[in-house]
């Protein structure tokens, strides 16, 4: 049998692999660009890209190409600033890895750096896939302007590579309360089904009670919902309001849905093709308050209890141009609006992605600290670095539990990737592994003490502007609404907790391979090696298993294969997962 080492006990780190790291000696040891240039910035060597207003968006970079063996654990960091940057993703690095034919094979790249002419620290952590030969350190603008960059370093952190593993594995169910009561699990739904795009592609009624029989039988207790400025202040004027619109009345059709079920709805909002959004900060606080009371004390929706400002703002808002300045201020105009008209709603904060900065940013204000009720983040993992869920729990629970008092964190959204994902198109959901991994990748933040989980998304449909998202726990139409194997790994999860549940922490003795939590008197599972795996449970334990393989994902409504733990254990397929149900 073989198993991955945890990845919190790495031995000591490489010496920094790179050449030059601070550009004291110019370029040397880089390969570098025509924008590329040595230069001087307040007396400190630095690189500099720099890129005309007028050039076409591309990826300018400065790297240097290590040698790498598959699953080596890679950390790299650099200061780096950027100077009137338009455009593009902005000032990042990323890490690379291509194999012995130079074909690059996945890559993990770091948040952009926010401000303008401030240094700030960037960094990315990536594991390497198999076939690995080389890593590839990569300092990048992706758009118009400077960017300047120092102090680079590139450190092997560990290999993860399977080590022999004998005997079986053993649960310890401790008595430490992790979470002493979450917020719960679902899936995306971001309320367009109902829609005029969906209707032309086909969509019926008889579709449609097929899509709410099953959202009422995974029974969610949190939903996370995008709600675009346009469906209901088109002009972007907030002062004239489409509350009637046909978005808006799919919006209302999917509430009652989550109302009828109980589910705390967490509404995002989305500006999609709007102009200076966030300009007027006094009279968007009061529009969005104008909003939740037409949601909440006109239409009824009391499950619309908590509110995010933008998805991802560490991308697309400071693209648009904002500080951080005027995120914290906006939600503060909110909260105050929101107490103002008598709504108890949460204002959830961060909701980043791809990197820890903004993130830490948020929790160390203080003015935005105590205007947040709760944290999130995203993560969407390049298949390989799953490996690094640990890491990416650890660093946001650390912060969170400097701060007094403690607020929750969730993951808002979630998901896995290779080569052929995109914004809307990612074919690697629909297979067997993204299942195992999602569980894996649940279980993991729960021992940590995470409060939530989102999923993205609820299933295939068409967006506004008729995009056709590909993500989902199943498919549209057109391929019979074929349930995805994560369905069943989600739904394992909802139809079986409840919000407010306390989470108890399971030990492993076998982590890397199997792993396990405890919410309320449910053990969830999973089994993430290839072999068969033997696990024991403590002697008081009795109870039945629900077991979920590859042969059994397909169906629609399943509670998988059941099974009962003899002599206090049982034996676990590969790449399985599923629940204990305890009598004690």
């Amino acid at each position: 049998m073989a198993c991955l080492i945890p990845i919190l006990t790495l031995c000591a780190a490489t010496a920094n692999l790179l050449a030059n790291p601070g550009f004291d000696a110019g370029l040397d040891g880089w390969k570098a660009g025509a924008m590329v240039e040595a230069a001087t910035m307040e007396d400190r060597s630095a690189a500099r890209i720099s890129v005309q207003q007028d050039a076409a968006v591309s990826w300018h970079t400065i790297h240097q190409t290590v040698d790498a063996s598959p699953y080596d654990l890679f950390q790299g960091k650099a200061d780096a600033m950027g100077c009137s940057v338009t455009a593009g993703h902005g000032v990042y690095m990323a890490l690379e890895f291509y194999d012995e034919n130079g074909k690059r094979l996945s890559f993990a790249q770091s948040e952009p750096v926010f401000g303008d002419d401030l240094w700030g620290e960037i960094n990315v952590r990536g594991v390497a896939p198999g076939k690995t030969a080389k890593a590839r350190f990569c300092l990048i603008i992706n758009g118009r302007g400077e960017a300047w960059f120092d102090n680079a370093t590139m450190l092997k952190l560990d290999n993860l590579a399977p080590e022999p593993l004998e005997g079986e594995v053993t649960i310890t169910v401790t008595d430490e309360i992790v979470c002493d009561s979450i917020i719960g699990f679902g899936a995306e739904d971001d309320g367009w089904f109902y829609n005029l795009e969906n209707r032309k592609h086909g969509v019926t009624e008889e579709d449609i009670a097929l899509r709410e029989k099953r959202v009422r039988w995974m029974d969610s207790d949190w939903v996370r919902m995008f709600c675009w400025h346009k469906d209901w202040n088109p002009g972007g004027d907030w002062e004239t309001f489409t509350f009637d619109s046909p978005n808006m009345q799919s919006h209302y059709r999917t509430l009652e849905l989550y109302q009828e079920l109980g589910a705390v709805v967490t509404l995002t909002g989305v500006e999609w093709g709007g102009v200076n959004t966030y300009g007027q900060p006094e009279k968007f606080a009061k529009a969005i308050g104008q909003l939740f009371e037409h949601l909440i004390k006109e239409k009824g929706f009391t499950c619309v209890q908590k509110w995010i400002l933008t998805n991802e703002p560490n991308t697309h808002f400071l693209k648009q141009g904002y500080t951080f300045e005027r995120f914290v201020e906006l939600h503060a105009l909110v909260k105050a609006e929101f107490a103002r008209r008598g709504l108890n709603v949460r204002v959830v904060g961060s909701d980043d992605t791809a990197g820890l900065g903004w993130f830490a940013a948020c929790v160390d204000n203080e003015k935005y600290f105590e205007t947040a009720d709760l944290f999130s983040s995203h993560r969407y993992f390049p298949y390989a670095d799953r490996l690094m869920a640990e890491f990416f729990f650890d660093d946001r629970l650390d912060l969170l539990n400097k701060k007094t008092p403690r607020k929750p964190f969730v993951v808002a959204e979630f998901g896995f990737h290779d080569a052929r994902a995109g914004t809307f198109q990612n074919p690697l959901m629909e297979e067997y592994d993204y299942a195992v991994w999602t569980s894996a990748f649940i279980i993991s933040g729960l021992n940590k003490g995470v409060a939530g989980f989102c999923v993205w998304c609820l299933h295939e449909m068409y967006y506004p502007g008729d995009a056709f998202m590909n993500y989902g726990l199943w498919d549209f139409k057109d391929n019979d609404w074929r349930i995805r194997p994560v369905y069943h790994a989600i739904s394992n999860f909802t139809r079986k907790t409840e919000r407010g549940d306390k989470v108890r922490k399971c030990v492993s003795s076998h982590q890397r391979c199997f792993d396990a939590a405890m919410i309320g008197s449910t053990i969830f599972w999973v089994n993430k090696s290839d072999m068969e795996m033997p696990v024991k449970f403590p002697k008081s334990f009795s109870g039945e298993v629900r077991i979920y393989t590859s042969k059994n994902v397909s169906q629609d409504s399943t509670e998988g294969h059941p099974a009962r733990l003899t002599q206090h254990g049982f034996s676990a397929p590969p790449k399985s997962f599923g629940s204990i149900n305890l009598k004690r």
